[in-house]
């Protein structure tokens, strides 16, 4: 499928017409399929794909591929998008892209984020609320500031200080 169309199935999940009204081109169908097609180049246009729109998703690169992969969220009127490490494997600018992205879908969408992430900067860059795990328990919870800060978070992911061997 194409860029434009991934947007346009996601978007099935808030259809009015029935299964047959789509096999039978019902009105209420047509009427789908064409606020499918408006709301995707909307999302595709906020989200600076507008150019790409027409190209096969298969031969997207990385970057595109996760912007892809929230326009396909944001499909589906979400209130809040949870995103699995969105910037992994990214360099830094491809980082700062898509940290810029999800920060315009929080901001202009309103959607609420949650993201799972290993790139500090990046989530430092982009939350207001910071919980850390460690081993699956919740080591810490505040502020990008306030977690910085944090003895707990500080030992967990940069170690302590061993006096046997002088580090």
């Amino acid at each position: 499928m194409t860029v434009h169309e991934s947007v346009v199935v996601a978007q099935h999940l808030r259809a009015k017409a029935s299964l047959a009204g789509y096999f039978w081109g019902s009105k209420t169908a047509q009427e789908d399929v064409s606020n499918f097609g408006k709301y995707a180049d909307e999302l595709l246009e906020f989200l600076g794909m507008s150019e790409i729109s027409n190209e096969q998703a298969s031969n997207l690169p990385q970057g595109n591929l996760r912007a892809l992969g929230i326009a396909i969220g944001l499909a589906t009127a979400p209130k809040v998008l949870l995103l699995d490490e969105p910037f992994a494997g990214m360099n830094h600018d491809e980082t700062m892209n898509m940290v810029n992205l999800v920060r315009s879908v929080r901001d202009e969408r309103g959607v609420t984020i949650m993201l799972v992430e290993h790139d500090m900067p990046a989530v430092m860059n982009i939350s207001d609320r910071i919980v850390v795990l460690n081993f699956g328990e919740k080591i810490a919870e505040g502020t990008p500031s306030e977690i910085q800060n944090n003895e707990k978070v500080i030992e967990a992911y940069l170690g302590s200080a061993d006096d046997e061997i002088g580090m």
